[in-house]
């Protein structure tokens, strides 16, 4: 299976990012990484406000989020 994931643009609130493309391409990274090893998430509840601890691998977990995301109700399961 041949998945592509292009980031074109990552909106962050309350967080400075010293290098807005570098964590784009990260999180592009690890999201691609997601999909590829998860496929796409079985419905459930549209994820809350991301809470990352200030020593937590940040593109790691806005691909999470941003994953998680594709399963929310109004987002049809693969085959279906």
């Amino acid at each position: 299976m041949n998945i592509e994931v292009d980031v074109r643009e990552l909106v962050l609130t309350g967080v400075e990012v010293p290098d807005p493309a570098a964590l784009a391409t990260a999180v592009t990274a690890a999201l691609t990484r997601l999909l590829t090893d998860r496929g796409l998430p079985r419905s459930g509840p549209a994820p809350g406000p991301l809470r990352a601890r200030p020593d937590a691998d940040l593109p790691a977990a806005l691909a999470e989020a941003i994953w998680a995301g594709l399963g929310r109700p109004g987002h049809p399961e693969p085959g279906r």
